[in-house]
C-alpha cells in the first residue's frame, strides 16, 4: 500500500498538540504571549492546505510571509505582516520513517520543527528585516535558531526529544573538524531540512 505524502487525522492532532507545547515554551523562553495576534501575527498550515508556493523541496517546514493592508484610518495607515509556518507533510513523514518505521519520533520531530519555526516568526515579529538577510547571514540566523530551538527544548523530559536535539547540535554548536554523524534528517546538501 502506497503511503500518503499528507497527515493523517491522528497525525494531524499530534500537529495542533505540538504546536500548543511550543507555544507554551517559546512563550516563556521569550517571555512573551504568542496568542496575541496584534504582536506575533501567524498561523500554521500542513501540506494539504498550502499553496504552490508554500511548498518546498528543501526543507521540512518553511515561514512564508505576507503583508497588507488594514482598512483603517489614514493615519494610522500602514503595511501589517502576516507570517505562515508551512509543514511539509512527506518530508517530516519521510524523516521519521527513515528514523524507525513505527514512526516513534514523529511527535518529537514535529515539536522541533514547530518550535524551531515559532522561534523564526517571534525573531521575524520582532524584526521584520530578518526575513530578507543575504544567504551567509541565513545561515547565522539558523544557527542561532538552532540554538534557541535547542535552549528551549533542553529541559523537556521526553528522551526521543533529547535524541534530536543532539542530532542537531553540530549545527549550531562549532564543532572544527568534527563531521556531523547520523543525521538523516538532512537535506542532500547535508543542511539542516529547516528554513
Amino acid at each position: 500500500m502506497a503511503q500518503s505524502i499528507f497527515f493523517d487525522k491522528r497525525q494531524r492532532f499530534l500537529v495542533g498538540e505540538t504546536l500548543k507545547i511550543a507555544e507554551t515554551l517559546a512563550g516563556d523562553y521569550f517571555r512573551i504571549n504568542l496568542e496575541d495576534i496584534e504582536r506575533f501575527p501567524y498561523d500554521l498550515q500542513t501540506l494539504a492546505n498550502l499553496k504552490s508556493r508554500e511548498k518546498t523541496r528543501r526543507a521540512l517546514a518553511q515561514v512564508c510571509k505576507y503583508e497588507y493592508h488594514k482598512k483603517e484610518p489614514l493615519w494610522k495607515f500602514g503595511i501589517n505582516e502576516f507570517y505562515r509556518i508551512c509543514l511539509q507533510d512527506d518530508k517530516i513523514l519521510g524523516a521519521a520513517r527513515a528514523e524507525t518505521s513505527s514512526l516513534s519520533l514523529l511527535k518529537p520531530l514535529l515539536l522541533y520543527v514547530v518550535t524551531h519555526e515559532l522561534v523564526h516568526v517571534v525573531r521575524f515579529s520582532q524584526d521584520p528585516q530578518r526575513f530578507y538577510l543575504e544567504p551567509e547571514e541565513k545561515k547565522v540566523e539558523e544557527k542561532d535558531v538552532h540554538r534557541m530551538t535547542y535552549q528551549i527544548l533542553k529541559s523537556f523530559s521526553d528522551p526521543h526529544v533529547r535524541v534530536l536535539l543532539e542530532r542537531y547540535r553540530p549545527w549550531w554548536e562549532d564543532l572544527e573538524g568534527q563531521a556531523p554523524e547520523g543525521l538523516p534528517l538532512t537535506n542532500p546538501a547535508g543542511m539542516p531540512n529547516f528554513l
